[in-house]
This record gives C-alpha cells, structure tokens and sequence, in this order.
C-alpha cells in the first residue's frame, strides 16, 4: 500500500507492477479528475519516476477498450502502438496497459481516471525509447 505523503503528490518512484495501486492512491488523495501524470522509466528495471502536473483537460469522445489477451494471440507486433495514442483507451488493467506501451516509450504523459469499473487513459505524449 502507498501512504499519500508530499513526496508522492510532487514526484516519485514506484515498481510498474503496482501501477494499479499507485494510481488509485493518486486518484484517492487527489480532488482534480482526471490526473494528469509524466511517466519516465527510472533505469532500474521495472522501476519508473512519476510526475503529478496540473490540468483542466478532460477524457472524453470514443474509446478504446484495451485487454493483452487478444494481442497476445494476434502478437503484439500485429497491432501498431500509435492506435492507442491520444484517445480515450478502457482498461481493466493498468498495468498490462502500460507495461505494453512502455515496450515502445520510455516516457509517457496522459490523462488517467477510474469510472464503471475501468481505467480511462488517455496518453497525450509519447517519447519512443
């Protein structure tokens, strides 16, 4: 579990495979929706740095629903990675969602809240690795 502290609310460092927990905490402790965040890959494996920057943008028009298990039998080189960027994307999972995208980008910007059950991410920049 994170404790929301300042550290968190300005920057900080945290394993891609509790991305789940550490956005929940953000959107827990935070009033603004959604969360605007800056993602950057650490250099520590798995390890990623976060940023909490401020925004008046909003998540909405069509979305795309997201789950690995179809691109894992299609192969993920069938789906080119630039369809999931700068729309509204419906995950289940945050972690399978990123950890996919930062196959391709070490670093990330996006919108992300939690409604009906999902994740709403929407990645306003993308920095290929």
């Amino acid at each position: 579990m994170i404790v929301m502290d300042q550290e968190i609310q300005s920057g900080s460092k945290f394993h891609i495979s509790n991305i789940d927990d550490y956005l929940a905490t953000l959107l827990l402790y935070n009033k603004a929706r959604p969360l605007k965040l800056f993602i950057k890959v650490d250099g520590d494996q798995g390890y990623y740095d976060s940023l909490l920057l401020e925004t008046d943008d909003v998540i909405e028009g069509e979305g795309i629903d997201f789950e690995l298990s179809p691109l894992e039998t299609l192969g993920h080189e069938s789906i080119e990675v630039s369809y999931f960027l700068g729309k509204p994307v419906f995950t289940s999972s945050a972690y399978e969602f990123f950890d996919y995208l930062f196959l391709n980008f070490n670093s990330l910007e996006f919108l992300v809240d939690f409604k009906d059950n999902a994740w709403q991410v929407k990645i306003v920049k993308a920095i290929k690795t």
